[in-house]
C-alpha cells in the first residue's frame, strides 16, 4: 500500500488557522526566518561567475651579462642582473671586441625595419636609434649589445623579442701606447683588431735588451677595472709555431719587458735577430782614417744581425775610407753593465774565417780603425770627470772626441 504524501501547509497559515490574532506578529516573524531557510537550500537564483583570463608574460631569457656602467636610474638593467667577472689571464676577453666612443655600428631587426639604422656612439657612450631614442653601448660586445637593444624593443615597444643583429660598420682607430724595450716607445694608431706583432714592428722593433718571453698588455674597462694578459712571443719562435693571436683595441697599453740579468741562459738571441720582431736595422758607426789624410766619421746601416765582416762588406772604396790595418777596436755601451766596452778585432783572420773574430754587431757601435784614433779615446777616458751612464752619453762622448 502506497502512502500519499501531501505537501504541508506553511507555518504561517497553521498559525493562523489555530491561533487568534495576537499571534500575527509572531507568524510573520517566522515566515521571514522560513523564506530564509528555503533560500539556504537552494531556492534563490545562483550566479555564475566566468574565470578571468589570465595574462601571460614572456619569460626573458637573458644570455649575455651587460656591463654595469652603460646602466643608469633612467637606464634599469633587465631583470636577473649580475655584473660580468673577468678573468685576469682569460684570453678569450682580450678577443672579444669592446664597442667604446667613434665605433660605427649597423641594427637590423629583420621583422621592424622601422628600428634600423647605422650609427655612431658618441661621446656619452650612447647612439641615437630610431622610436627608442638614447641607447648607452659603450663596453659592451656586439653579442651584448644585441641583448640590450631586444630588451629595450620588448620591455618599451613589442610583445615578444625579436631577432636583432648588430654589426661593426666601422671601428675605431686603436690608440696604443708601447712602453719599454721597443726602439721607438710612444703612442700609436693601429686599426682595431691589428695584431701584436705588427704594433712592435710599428715601433721599428724591440732592442736587443728585450724580453720577448714576457710581454705585456694592460686594457682598461669602462667600469674601471685593468684586465692584462701576458704574452710568450719567444717560445712559439723557438718551436716553429704560430704567433699568439692577440687583437689590439683602442686604450691598450702594451709593456716590452727588459731581459733580466741571469735570466738571458736560455734565451736565443741570435735567433731573435732572424724574425720580424726585433729592431730590423742597426747603425754602426765606423772612424777610419783618409787617404788624404784626416779623419771619417761614418754611420752606416746594418740588417739587424749583421756581423764584422758585414760592415767590412759595405765600406765604400772609392772615398778613401778602407781598413788596412789588421787591428781594429770595437767599443760598445753595455746597458746591463753601465759602462763602455772595448774589443780588439784581427781584420785579417776575421777575412780567413776565424769565427771568434766575426762578431756580431749591435746597434750604435763603434769601430775605429787606427791606433792614433784607439789612443785618443783611451787619453779621453783618462780625463774623463764624469762617468758614461747610458747610451746617449756615449754617442756624445765619440761624437766630441772626432768632431
Amino acid at each position: 500500500m502506497f502512502r500519499v504524501l501531501r505537501p504541508q501547509p506553511p507555518i504561517i497559515n497553521i498559525l493562523i488557522q489555530k491561533r487568534p490574532l495576537s499571534w500575527f506578529p509572531l507568524a510573520i516573524l517566522l515566515w521571514s526566518i522560513e523564506i530564509c531557510f528555503l533560500s539556504g537550500m537552494g531556492w534563490s537564483q545562483e550566479s555564475i561567475s566566468l574565470p578571468k583570463k589570465e595574462t601571460l608574460t614572456p619569460t626573458r631569457t637573458r644570455t649575455t651579462e651587460l656591463s654595469t656602467p652603460t646602466f643608469s636610474p633612467d637606464n634599469p638593467p633587465p631583470p636577473n642582473y649580475s655584473p660580468p667577472k673577468f678573468d685576469k689571464n682569460n684570453a678569450q676577453q682580450f678577443n672579444t671586441y669592446r664597442l667604446d666612443v667613434g665605433d660605427g655600428i649597423s641594427i637590423n631587426v629583420p621583422l621592424f625595419p622601422e628600428f634600423d639604422t647605422v650609427a655612431t656612439i658618441n661621446e656619452e657612450g650612447k647612439i641615437l636609434m630610431p622610436i627608442v631614442g638614447r641607447i648607452s653601448l659603450a663596453g659592451l660586445s656586439l653579442a651584448e649589445a644585441e641583448q640590450k637593444i631586444i630588451y629595450e624593443l620588448s620591455n618599451r615597444y613589442l610583445q615578444t623579442e625579436p631577432e636583432v643583429y648588430v654589426s661593426l660598420a666601422a671601428p675605431r682607430p686603436a690608440q696604443v701606447s708601447i712602453l719599454g724595450e721597443v726602439v721607438r716607445p710612444g703612442f700609436y694608431s693601429f686599426v682595431a683588431g691589428s695584431p701584436l706583432n705588427v704594433a712592435l714592428s710599428a715601433t721599428g722593433g724591440s732592442t736587443k735588451d728585450a724580453d720577448l718571453r714576457s710581454v705585456i698588455i694592460r686594457r682598461s674597462l669602462v667600469d674601471g677595472s685593468v684586465i692584462e694578459r701576458r704574452i710568450d712571443l719567444y717560445t712559439p719562435l723557438l718551436n716553429s709555431q704560430t704567433l699568439p693571436d692577440v687583437r689590439l683595441q683602442g686604450g691598450d697599453t702594451i709593456i716590452v719587458n727588459k731581459l733580466e740579468v741571469g735570466s738571458d741562459r736560455d734565451y736565443d738571441r741570435s735567433l731573435i735577430t732572424k724574425t720580424t720582431l726585433p729592431q730590423q736595422t742597426i747603425t754602426v758607426r765606423i772612424v777610419a782614417p783618409l787617404d788624404r789624410g784626416g779623419r771619417a766619421l761614418r754611420n752606416i746601416s746594418l740588417p739587424n744581425g749583421s756581423t764584422f765582416l758585414d760592415a767590412i762588406a759595405v765600406l765604400p772604396g772609392g772615398d778613401g775610407i778602407l781598413i788596412k790595418v789588421e787591428e781594429v777596436a770595437l767599443m760598445r755601451f753595455d746597458r746591463e753593465q753601465g759602462k763602455v766596452l772595448t774589443q780588439t778585432l784581427n781584420t785579417k783572420k776575421a777575412l780567413n774565417g776565424d769565427l771568434a773574430q766575426n762578431v756580431n754587431l749591435q746597434d750604435e757601435d763603434v769601430i775605429i780603425v787606427s791606433r792614433t784614433f784607439i789612443g785618443r779615446v783611451f787619453n779621453a777616458f783618462t780625463v774623463l770627470t764624469r762617468p758614461i751612464r747610458d747610451f746617449f752619453s756615449f754617442r756624445r762622448f765619440i761624437d766630441d772626441i772626432f768632431e
